[in-house]
């Protein structure tokens, strides 16, 4: 799947379509962390595969006026679905670490890829 052996990160836009993030979403109540990421990868990415608990970076991001405390976890992606359920809303990407860096604007996020590639190493 995304790098079949390489680095590569998918990335999805907000809802209003403007700004590439990684999938990401609010802890789901009565599901561990890891399991909260699956479901939201799977949800705003269409992302099927596993979800590392141990491999983990934790930002800081600004969400409108607010800042948001985000735990992003790695993931390998087994499968890519042609259809999620919020696949109407955003638009999703598979590109290189290096130029997801350079489309992610929130600094935290960025922080976060470099973080995440440090744990893979």
């Amino acid at each position: 799947m995304p790098g079949k052996g390489k680095d590569q990160i998918v990335l999805v836009t907000r809802q209003s379509r403007k700004e590439w993030i990684h999938p990401k979403g609010r802890r789901i109540p009565g599901m561990s962390g890891p399991a909260s990421a699956r479901r939201e990868a799977y949800e705003e990415g269409g992302l099927k595969g596993r979800v590392f608990a141990r491999r983990k970076a934790v930002v800081i991001c600004a969400e409108g006026s607010k800042k948001i405390l985000l735990t992003l976890y790695d993931m390998r992606v087994d499968k890519l679905l042609k259809r999620w359920p919020e696949s109407r809303k955003r638009e999703r990407i598979v590109v290189s670490v290096a130029k997801a860096g350079r489309m992610l604007s929130c600094p935290g996020m960025r922080r976060g890829l470099r973080l995440l590639q440090k744990h893979q190493r």
